[in-house]
């Protein structure tokens, strides 16, 4: 009987040592519950993304050992940002990704894209393990033949800058491209799309199994997947669906240059997500707004907020104020445009070549964040950002400088 129960403790150890030498990896389905995200002709957003979630998780589990999955949700299940995050930091998972569906006003804008932000606090070995991953995104996608990488970027994205550990948001194809659609839909383009991710996570393991990331590898990824990258080139064959316009003068720099770009730091050195070998001449794609609400969505805009924030950051003002960032677009909107949602008297700060689109303005965080709930209901990724005068600075830096003045 001693025998029997000392072979069992033993048993015991071996696992709970075996389970202790994982790590968590967390698959976020972007959207769910009452956020439908993204609509198509036939299909929602919020359902396949849980669908290649689901999928994908199956063959971490499957192909690469030592790795426990987690979701944040593994249902039709509504959860904040915020909540999202939590999962993660909670768990100390060792890697996040959100996995979104994007939208476009122009019905033949297709591709994947995938995003990271560098204004998150990691140093060290961290640096660079959100943008890799990114990047080989990308060549796997291309790999698995989806025919056009939009290309890797660096945006303010919340799940990828409150999330302690390196974090991408991945756009796997566009609902509002009936071909596409009809691929996302598909268990086949799932689990494609699936395998496609999968490899890179598995190659991501791979290369940053000695707790840093090689700059040769990222500057080598770099080349070809800053700029979109299209396949069609590759086999110099004519685009039949969408032709390739001139390059706008950022782009045109990238497609021109034989070094890799470096990205623009932003005011919380946070870079725009990212996207990703063979050498090969990038051909430029028409870069649509992320996840822009199709056509039947701008015929019922949202009502305008009863406040009327104000339009400028005032430029002499050295006390630290908050707002509310809508989104982040490529050029200025018209007031009335359908992406503002009714949301009138919006502010325009430069970032790099973007625009970040603010709403609201307010000396107290928590006057902010109130109203910050009900503009989620509008713009789920709506986030809140501060600044002194037009500095953008951390929220944190801006809660401790009015600690500051309180107790002065």
């Amino acid at each position: 009987m001693k025998k029997i129960c000392l072979f069992i403790a033993c048993l015991t150890l071996f696992f709970n040592v075996e389970a202790a030498k994982k790590v968590t990896w967390v698959i976020d389905a972007g959207h769910g519950g009452r956020d439908v995200g993204c609509e198509g002709r036939l299909t929602r957003e919020k359902d396949i993304t849980l669908a290649v979630a689901k999928e994908l998780g199956r063959l971490i589990k499957k192909n690469i050992p030592g790795v426990r999955v987690a979701y944040t949700r593994e249902k039709d299940k509504y959860l904040t940002l915020q909540e999202r995050c939590d999962v993660a930091n909670n768990r100390g998972a060792a890697l996040f990704i959100s996995i979104h569906v994007n939208s476009a006003e122009n019905q033949f804008a297709r591709g994947t894209e995938s995003f990271f932000a560098t204004n998150v606090p990691m140093k060290g070995t961290q640096a660079g393990k959100s943008e890799l991953l990114a990047l080989l995104l990308q060549r796997q996608y291309l790999g698995h033949g989806r025919a056009i990488s939009r290309g890797v970027k660096q945006r303010e994205l919340y799940v990828c800058e409150h999330t302690n550990m390196p974090s991408v948001l991945t756009e796997i194809g566009f609902i509002s491209n009936l071909n596409e659609e009809a691929y996302l839909n598909s268990k086949d383009g799932q689990k494609e799309l699936a395998d496609a991710i999968c490899q890179a996570l598995k190659e991501w393991k791979e290369l940053t199994k000695g707790g840093s990331v090689a700059q040769r590898d990222l500057r080598n990824l770099r080349y070809t997947h800053y700029a979109p990258v299209s396949l069609v080139a590759l086999n110099e064959e004519p685009a039949t669906e969408e032709p390739a316009p001139a390059a706008a003068p950022a782009e045109a720099a990238v497609a021109q240059t034989t070094t890799p770009p470096t990205p623009v730091a932003e005011a919380e050195t946070e870079p725009e997500p990212a996207k990703e070998e063979p050498e090969i001449v990038p051909t430029v794609v028409p870069e649509e707004p992320a996840q822009q609400p199709t056509p039947q969505a701008a015929q019922q805009p949202a009502k305008a907020p009863a406040k009327s924030p104000t339009t400028a950051p005032a430029k002499k003002d050295d006390k630290p104020y908050f707002a509310i960032q809508l989104m982040n677009t490529a050029t200025r909107l018209k007031e009335g445009d359908y992406r503002l949602k009714g949301y009138k008297a919006v502010t325009y700060i430069p970032s790099g070549e973007r625009f970040k689109v603010i709403y609201g303005r307010s000396e107290s965080y928590k006057e902010i964040k109130n109203e910050l709930a009900q503009v989620r209901e509008t713009f789920p990724e709506a986030f809140i950002v501060a600044f002194v005068g037009e500095r953008q600075i951390t929220t944190a830096e801006a809660l401790e400088m009015l600690k500051v003045r309180s107790t002065n």
